[in-house]
């Protein structure tokens, strides 16, 4: 058998000097070009989805907060008047409605000045005095009532979803925004006879 001839790199002349000089540089094959494509689409693919599930938990924070903060407005209302604050009313959802088509996307300062009539159960809410940290994306609502008294449905129809024996003295909180900016709005509800918050998917 014949020896198979040696590869010769391709001739390349100097600019400068007119010297002539091999290279054995090659440049990346269509296959490799594409190789990286994919694996840069998939990178990004699941950066993008970690950044949006980060988002979507830092929306969730006020709204776990805020209940515990009415959660506790509501014991503080009790251990001085003896029975927990039925505080909405004919306003609904305050300190506005976030399913609106106008408050997409927006956030919304939790408390109205002292006799600004911009919410009907702005008064009471000032009386209740939840702690808040700023701006809210959610809207809340929070009732009570006495031992064996009835309870309204939840906002938010919830399959299979009933209120335990009242038997005590009682309130309820409801929240609900568009948490993850998809104009689909979670719905989440909390009340005085457990500690538990539930979140359901919110068809308005």
């Amino acid at each position: 058998m014949g020896s198979r001839p040696a590869r010769v790199a391709p001739v390349v002349r100097s600019p400068n000097n007119g010297l002539v000089v091999r290279s054995n540089q090659r440049g990346f094959t269509l296959v490799e070009l594409l190789t990286v494509v994919v694996i840069m689409g998939v990178l990004a693919a699941i950066a993008g989805a970690s950044l949006r599930k980060h988002m979507k938990a830092s929306r969730t924070i006020e709204v776990y907060n805020m209940i515990q903060s009415i959660r506790a407005a509501q014991e503080r209302w009790r251990a001085e008047h003896m029975v927990y604050f039925d505080v909405t009313g004919a306003g609904g959802w305050y300190p506005w409605d976030p399913t609106s088509p106008d408050a997409h996307g927006k956030v919304h300062a939790f408390y109205y000045p002292p006799g600004a009539n911009a919410h009907a159960d702005s008064d009471k809410w000032l009386m209740l005095r939840p702690t808040v940290s700023g701006p809210v994306r959610f809207g809340y609502r929070t009732n009570a009532g006495t031992a064996g008294t009835d309870i309204a449905e939840p906002e938010v129809a919830i399959p299979g979803f009933a209120w335990p024996p009242r038997r005590e003295n009682w309130y309820t909180i409801q929240a609900i925004g568009d948490q993850d900016r998809d104009r689909k709005p979670s719905f989440f509800i909390a009340s005085s006879f457990d500690g538990v918050v539930g979140s359901y998917d919110a068809e308005v």
